[in-house]
């Protein structure tokens, strides 16, 4: 309890939750972006193998130590936006930390995969995530003023 108010239970947290899906389905969509590429790599395939992927093999070495990471910041952005979407007063620093990491995420992957000199539809993927995430930041942030009453 926060501030003196339950949190929502019941129904309420059902309709809470499908209410604040809606405006924050890229948010969730990168979520998951992020953490099947991860899965991907835990795969016993060796990827990192493939010439486009040489950029990665460089700068991580060893696929599943990026597999497991990607797994684990989907998974925490996905917890992240729950907690967001269950709460009476909504949390947008949880939404612009992922929504910053995001961002960081994919800026990442599109040097990996420019430092393998391998062009392919990662130059029109992830730079695009990335902008989304920039999005996401900015709606994060104008969420926040709005719960402060400055927006």
């Amino acid at each position: 309890m926060t501030g003196g108010q339950a949190p929502y239970a019941g129904p309420g947290l059902w309709v809470q939750i499908t209410h604040r899906f809606g405006p924050r389905i890229p948010e969730w969509f990168l979520a998951f972006v992020t953490l099947a590429p991860g899965m991907v790599l835990l795969l016993p395939d060796e990827t990192f193998d493939q010439p486009a992927w040489a950029g990665f093999r460089a700068i991580f070495g060893d696929e599943n130590l990026l597999g497991w990471f990607m797994v684990l910041i989907g998974l925490m952005r996905i917890v992240g936006l729950i907690i967001n979407g269950a709460r009476r007063h909504v949390t947008p620093r949880i939404r612009q930390v992922s929504a910053g990491g995001g961002f960081l995420l994919f800026v990442g992957w599109t040097f990996a995969f420019a430092a393998s000199g391998v062009v392919t539809t990662w130059l029109a993927i992830y730079p695009a995530f990335a902008v989304l995430e920039l999005v996401n930041i900015y709606r994060a942030s104008h969420d926040a003023g709005e719960s402060r009453g400055t927006s």
